[in-house]
C-alpha cells in the first residue's frame, strides 16, 4: 500500500511541477514581448525626440535672440512703440468684452 501512496505524491508532484512550469513559461513569453513592444517604443521615441531637438536647435540658430545693446537706438524705439500699440489694442477688446458682460449681468439682476 505504500508503493500505492508515494506513486501518487510522485505523480502528483511532477503533474504540478508541469503546469507550475507551463505558467512560468507563458509568464515568461508574455514578459519577453512586452519587452519587445517597449524596446520599439523607446526606439521611436528616442528618433522622435532626436528630431524634435533637431528642428528646435535649428529654430534656435534661425531666430533672433532679441534686441542687443550694440542695436540701433530708432529699432528699440520702435519694437518698443509696436508693443504697446499691441498692447494697447488688446487692452481695448478686453474693455469691450468686459462692457458686455457687465450689461448681461446688469439686465439679468434688473
Amino acid at each position: 500500500m505504500w508503493f500505492w501512496v508515494w506513486t501518487l505524491l510522485i505523480v502528483g508532484s511532477l503533474v504540478g511541477a508541469f503546469f507550475l512550469a507551463r505558467h512560468l513559461w507563458r509568464s515568461a513569453m508574455g514578459l519577453m514581448d512586452e519587452l519587445g513592444r517597449a524596446s520599439r517604443r523607446i526606439g521611436e521615441s528616442a528618433d522622435r525626440l532626436q528630431e524634435l531637438s533637431d528642428r528646435a536647435r535649428e529654430a534656435a540658430a534661425s531666430q533672433h535672440a532679441g534686441p542687443s545693446l550694440f542695436d540701433d537706438v530708432t529699432i528699440h524705439y520702435q519694437r518698443v512703440s509696436a508693443q504697446r500699440a499691441a498692447r494697447g489694442l488688446r487692452k481695448d477688446t478686453r474693455r469691450a468684452r468686459h462692457v458686455v458682460t457687465w450689461q448681461k449681468w446688469k439686465h439679468f439682476n434688473d
